[in-house]
């Protein structure tokens, strides 16, 4: 098993005003199966596709869609969901992993709450991961999960890794088990703003912090990029965007080098 390098793990945190911290619209519906079986979902919605900036969200939501698929394909646990249209609107529907049948619900705590009130470092999820390790809090398959999230998200220009996107599931019998990912997407072509602001994506290389994390993380970039590419439902505009993308991960590193050891804590 390869383990996160929680030696050497404290990395800078997205730029500030990166995030959207839960702002975007979206509602809870309840949604009754055939056969009788319940569920709860969260849905996200684009503006209409008559603009610019609906388009962008859009595609947007296709994006965070297929990063939730490619991640699931791979053994990676991401939230559920379905892409739908109505009108001149997406809709991403994403199954709630808080919810059980039709009225119980799951002990979840997000790592913004574990790190605030534990370490009140909330730096990055990567090094927070080996804190919680450290304090036997999370399990090792756990801790490198995160770390291979952390990196995953860098190589696909998710600037939204803020501690509010990470979850863990909380059974109060002991360490914790982390939730399925979601909110995992490209945030930094989004609006800001209300506007359209073209930024050029530069991922980063490898480092002593994402060394063990590397491998698995650059794979599973160079998948989502060409997903996107292949899959006939963004515009022109951001299908540009994920070529070059695909093109950078491609310039970088297979692997990470040298290959340094890493360490673990007890």
């Amino acid at each position: 098993m390869v383990f996160a390098n929680c030696s050497r793990s404290r990395s800078r945190s997205a730029p500030p005003g990166s995030s959207a911290h839960g702002k975007h619209p979206k509602f809870a519906v309840r949604i009754a199966r055939d056969g009788g079986a319940v569920e709860h979902a969260l849905v996200k919605f684009s503006p209409a596709r008559s603009t610019p900036v609906g388009v962008r969200w859009a595609d947007l939501l296709v994006a965070e869609h297929l990063a939730s698929s490619v991640l699931s394909e791979h053994g990676i646990p991401a939230a559920y969901s379905e892409l739908l249209e109505y009108g001149e609107q997406v809709f991403l529907q994403s199954q709630r992993f808080d919810r059980v049948g039709d009225a119980g619900r799951r002990g979840v705590t997000s790592l913004f709450s574990l790190d605030a009130a534990l370490y009140g470092q909330l730096d990055s999820w990567l090094a927070s991961a080996c804190r919680l390790r450290a304090s036997a809090l999370l399990g090792a398959e756990d801790t490198e999960r995160l770390a291979v999230l952390d990196t995953f998200g860098a190589l696909i220009a998710n600037t939204d890794r803020h501690f509010g996107n990470v979850s863990l599931f909380d059974d109060y019998v002991g360490a914790l088990r982390l939730a399925p990912t979601y909110d995992m997407l490209p945030m930094l072509f989004a609006p800001q703003d209300g506007h359209i602001v073209e930024r050029a994506f530069m991922p980063p290389g490898p480092t002593a912090a994402t060394l063990a994390a590397w491998p698995r993380a650059r794979v599973l970039a160079e998948e989502y990029w060409r997903r996107l590419i292949d899959d006939g439902r963004l515009s022109e505009d951001f299908l540009g965007h994920s070529a070059r993308a695909l093109q950078a991960i491609r310039d970088l590193p297979a692997r990470a080098s040298p290959r340094a050891p890493v360490s673990m804590p007890a």
